[in-house]
């Protein structure tokens, strides 16, 4: 500053000119780094230039009067003015200076670029000359108003430049006074300064806290700001939509307001401990919503450091993780009912993960080799196995593995008594619904009766394909193994002839009804028998089950040949028969069709063979018929039966018979079934099972199940309030999504308590459109009503189905009473059923007992509730509620 002051007393004024303009642009610089601060303060030291210069030339031109001195001053105003003209040139910010008529008077190169015009073009000249009328006309009253009011002037506005770009510039104007000896004019300064850069920057720094704010306001989540000891400084919109709190209620630590007491201690000690050591939270706890229930979240915070590592900022984000939490639950639940089901099921489960490593073993495996679930669990389970057998097993499981395939091994298994058994082990590798592979899931089978008698692998494979493709009872194949084997017979280009012959007995129900079902099944046995010792290596000879067989024979060359098979079969059929010292007689009747001529798929000859076996079931007994034209008739008459089905619907012709349900523990009545019988006005009694499929056929079974609930519900209104109604719901009745408002509704109107209403279905309402299905069921769950699994046993995955939902009932199939106590499949499988129906409080029902022996079996097995000729019949309305109270007597 002293050298400042000391240059200023002895400079000349061409150089106090110079200094006074540095000074400008110095300070323009400083205006365009610092956005904020007035141009204004360029323009003083300009001011104070030409003010100064007019006195010290006045002053000079008072003391030296003479030539030599006028000339000097002309020559130092030169100067001067051509040292200015340098020094506004060197500042890179547009300056124009004008008079009081608007005539450009001094301008720098960059007004001259920034106007796109030279110096010679301007000077001397008004913006009029060179700018549009309106744009001039404005510039001179901005002008007009400097020079009126003497103050300073600053505005903004967005320029086209020269080039074609548009910039934002700052204008500033203010007042100075002519440096001219003598002069009073006045002199309008214009400083122009380019900001575009720093609005810009301004834009994007707005556009960035918009951006920031709708992230904020949109996220499906809650973040959260707080400060370094912890208090919330700002939490996102979404809590007041999942609390029903404001958001600003939640800052501080207003937040806990919203907790479930039970969880605010652990939480609040673990924000406790990551502020003391700045490790990242991560908490789960549940939150009040706005509704008045709790919900689970997830709350996640890291610390935000300065340089120096200390903290100025938490960053959080609060995350719903109630569907997580429940989806893990329903996990657990579903793990503990498995464990339950495994645990009593007659067979070894086991379950690996997705490295190969066992991750449950059930109790049974557990019991048989005495390890314990510890010793069990990853690959320690091979230690049961023998030490001879265990190289092969570890390399099958790992070869399977490796493929993810499906794995069957046989070995012997060291059991805990210091003996061995052989097991079948069979693994099925698990998939998640994205493809991920998950593990694998099996079961051990233990088959040491069966290696005893013969070798281990040709028997388990023989059995295993024996059970799929063989009928168990005769021993002959079934209709899968006739599927498989008759493309293979077939050659279109032969002229050798094939024929299919259907086959059914007559008599067979006479003799189940006479002497009982095992005399029945020895009568098929020996049937089958007879029917070999007719028949060629090369025929084949199945079972379709029943009474039905079929016959096909290849390599034919005369129809006559096909004709004298059948009577070959009838006669061998016919001969009497000594069952253990029961006399049966029965009969056979032979439809026949021949390829190509009469079909070329299997299903289209036995079809065609239905048809001409028809035709032979009405001539009578021993009959042998061809297809030929015309004989569809039989399918008329199904159509008429469709009609006749209808006509009885509507006027009433049906009516229901109910046979009761014994609990097993009080000898009572606890329910009766309800059974749906037509007597038809010409052909007698028609069987459930030849209309309810013409019912289900024609979309009669809506109606006709409506009228059979309506009717059952008002029958049991009457009856002890103990005594529920069993009614029998058929697949396509699911059809209708207003089941369950059906079922509402007659409940309503018959009286009838929900609870005393048992619902009976088959696993086949699971197979189509399952997911809907098991919503109606629900919906009747939830009326109160109860839901029975039926014919439990016969079809495909039963215990999934137990798993997909809770029924109250299961009812096992009759086909598993009839051989008891002796058959040892059917003991097997219903003995698992009884525990399976324990573990998971469900009540099960024995179906079709009709001797003593079958009801002191499944006794012995804790059954809780029998069905069968033995205790009653199914007997009109009128007659059960004599039943029901002799029951109770």
């Amino acid at each position: 500053m002293i050298f400042a002051a000391v240059f200023w007393r002895r400079a000349s004024w061409p150089k106090k000119c110079a200094l006074c303009l540095l000074f400008v642009h110095q300070c323009h610089l400083r205006v365009l780094t610092r956005h904020r601060r007035s141009v204004s303060s360029l323009l003083a030291p300009v001011s104070c230039f030409f003010d100064s210069y007019r006195t010290n030339a006045v002053n000079m031109s008072s003391h030296n009067a003479n030539a030599r001195r006028a000339m000097h001053n002309t020559q130092l105003r030169q100067m001067a003015h051509a040292e200015l003209g340098v020094i506004l040139n060197a500042i890179p910010q547009p300056i124009i200076i004008k008079d009081e008529h608007s005539r450009i008077r001094l301008l720098n190169d960059a007004a001259c670029a920034l106007l796109g015009k030279s110096r010679e073009d301007l000077i001397g000249r008004t913006d009029r000359e060179f700018l549009p009328a309106a744009e001039a006309d404005r510039i001179r009253e901005m002008d007009e108003q400097v020079l009126r009011t003497g103050e300073e002037l600053s505005f903004e506005e967005d320029i086209a430049l020269a080039d074609g770009t548009v910039r934002n510039l700052v204008i500033q104007k203010r007042l100075a006074v002519s440096a001219r000896e003598g002069s009073t004019d006045r002199l309008i300064v214009a400083t122009i300064s380019d900001v575009t850069a720093s609005r810009r920057a301004e834009r994007e720094l707005r556009a960035s806290e918009d951006h920031y704010r709708s992230l904020v306001e949109l996220h499906p989540q809650v973040p959260w700001i707080a400060n370094p000891s912890g208090e919330v400084l700002e939490v996102g919109p979404r809590w007041k939509e999942i609390t029903g709190i404001e958001a600003a209620d939640a800052l501080g630590t207003g937040w806990v307001k919203a907790m479930h007491p039970d969880d605010l201690e652990c939480v609040w000690r673990q924000w406790t401990q990551s502020i003391a050591t700045e490790r990242p939270l991560d908490a789960e706890f549940r939150l009040a919503t706005a509704e008045g229930y709790y919900r689970w979240y997830r709350n996640r915070a890291a610390a935000r450091t300065a340089d120096d590592g200390t903290i100025f900022l938490w960053y959080g984000i609060v995350e719903n993780v109630d569907d997580c939490r429940r989806a893990l639950a329903a996990l657990t639940e579903s793990e503990a009912r498995f464990k339950a089901i495994a645990d009593d099921a007659p067979v070894m489960i086991w379950v690996t993960d997705e490295s190969g490593a066992n991750t449950y073993n059930s109790r049974l495996w557990l019991e048989t080799t005495g390890q314990t679930a510890e010793q069990a669990q990853g690959f320690g389970w091979a230690d049961a196995i023998h030490p001879e057998d265990r190289q092969g097993v570890e390399a099958g499981f790992h070869a399977a593995f490796r493929l993810r395939q499906r794995s069957r091994v046989e070995y012997r298994l060291r059991r805990a008594d210091g003996g061995c058994a052989w097991v079948i082990d069979v693994g099925q590798p698990r998939f998640a619904s994205d493809g991920r592979f998950l593990g694998y899931v099996g079961v051990v089978l233990d088959i040491t009766e069966r290696r005893n008698a013969e070798d281990e692998r040709f028997r388990a494979q023989k059995q295993i394909y024996h059970m799929v493709r063989y009928d168990a009872l005769t021993g002959l194949p079934n209709r899968q193994f006739l599927r498989e084997a008759f493309d293979h017979l077939l050659d279109p280009t032969a002229r050798a002839k094939t024929v299919v012959l259907r086959l059914d007995l007559d008599g067979l129900k006479a003799v189940n009804d006479a002497y009982g079902r095992s005399i029945g099944d020895l009568l098929l046995r020996r049937v089958a028998e007879r029917l070999r010792k007719c028949l060629k290596k090369s025929d084949i000879l199945a079972r379709l089950g029943g009474d039905e067989f079929v016959v096909v024979r290849t390599g034919m060359r005369h129809d006559v040949e096909a004709t004298k098979l059948a009577q070959e079969i009838i006669e061998a059929i016919g001969t009497a028969y000594d069952l253990e010292g029961t006399h049966a007689d029965i009969g056979v009747n032979v439809g026949l069709a021949l390829f190509p001529k009469d079909g070329q798929s299997l299903d289209q000859l036995i079809k065609a063979a239905d048809i001409a076996l028809y035709q032979a079931k009405a001539s009578g007994r021993g009959t042998c018929k061809r297809i030929e034209p015309g004989m569809d008739a039989h399918l008329k008459a199904r159509q008429e039966m469709k009609v006749s089905l209808r006509h009885a619907l509507k006027n009433r012709a049906l009516e229901l018979h109910y046979q009761p349900l014994i609990n097993l523990h009080t000898g009572r009545i606890t329910s009766c079934e309800a059974l749906v019988r037509w007597k038809h006005p010409e052909k007698g009694p028609v069987s459930p099972a030849e209309f309810i499929p013409i019912a289900e056929e024609t979309g009669l079974i809506g109606p006709l199940g409506e009228w059979i609930l309506r009717q059952a519900c008002t029958e049991a209104a009457k009856w002890p309030s103990q005594v529920s109604v069993a009614v029998n719901l058929s697949p396509l009745q699911f059809r209708n999504r207003r089941l369950a408002s059906v079922i509402r509704d007659i409940l309503s109107e018959t009286g009838l308590e929900a609870s005393r209403l048992q619902l009976e279905i088959t696993e086949s309402v699971f197979l189509n459109d399952s997911a809907s299905n098991l919503l109606i069921l629900q919906q009747i769950r939830q009326l109160g009503a109860k839901i029975a699994m039926d014919d439990f046993g016969t079809g495909y995955s039963s215990l999934s189905y137990l798993r997909s939902f809770r029924f109250d009932k299961i009812k096992v199939d009759r086909s598993f009473i009839a051989d008891l106590p002796t058959g040892r499949e059917s003991l097997a499988i219903i003995r698992a059923v009884a525990g399976i129906g324990r573990t998971l409080g469900i009540t099960t029902t024995v179906e079709g007992v009709e001797t003593q022996t079958q009801l002191d079996a499944i006794n012995a097995e804790g059954f809780d509730e029998a069905q069968g000729y033995l205790f009653a019949r199914p007997v009109p309305a009128s007659q059960i509620l004599e039943i029901v109270q002799s029951s109770r007597e």
